[in-house]
């Protein structure tokens, strides 16, 4: 077999089960998530770092995102960087808009240890016993969860795709908070 063949043959077996895997892990993504899209998102409240309580339900009128993190999984950290340039300072002060970052299976002293190590300044609260991460989804990190005004479930992203999730993320943001308020 001449070598240029081999190589055509060889790059499109790896192609295929690069597809192929890419597929398995797109519904073991799936399999693991809890919630669908315009289903009511699963109420929680939490202890944030700053001592707040955080309640989902009560976030009701406001576009909520939520960000489950672990330290395990240190892109993680860098996705929170983009959260924090590219949403919370260009859109926190709007009183429609909450930003919450959960720590799946951390305790409050590791999420304020990573915090001040990683200079974040993100809304963020622990989630020792992955009580709250658990009514969204039973495995992978990071997860990132933005629930409407009404109390629904509008957008779910999986892992880390720096630019392009940030953007899709922007988007859904934007639309959502153009929308009218109830």
């Amino acid at each position: 077999m001449p070598i240029r063949r081999l190589i055509t043959v060889l790059t499109a077996l790896v192609l295929f089960s690069s597809a192929v895997f890419a597929e398995e892990v797109d519904q073991a993504v799936r399999d693991a998530t809890l919630v669908k899209l315009h289903e009511t998102a699963p109420d929680f409240a939490c202890r944030m770092m700053d001592g707040r309580e955080f309640k989902l339900s009560a976030m009701r009128g406001k576009v909520v995102v939520l960000y489950f993190f672990a330290s395990s999984v240190p892109f993680s950290f860098t996705e929170m960087r983009y959260l924090e340039t590219e949403v919370l300072q260009k859109l926190g002060r709007r009183d429609d808009l909450a930003i919450l970052c959960i720590a799946r299976g951390h305790t409050r002293e590791e999420v304020v240890t990573m915090a001040g190590e990683k200079k974040l300044a993100l809304p963020m609260a622990a989630d020792p016993q992955q009580e709250c991460y658990q009514r969204y989804f039973s495995k992978f990190v990071p997860r990132t969860v933005v629930v409407r005004r009404d109390g629904t479930v509008v957008h779910l992203a999986s892992g880390y795709r720096e630019h392009d999730g940030i953007v899709e993320l922007r988007e859904v943001l934007r639309r959502e908070l153009a929308a009218k308020r109830p």
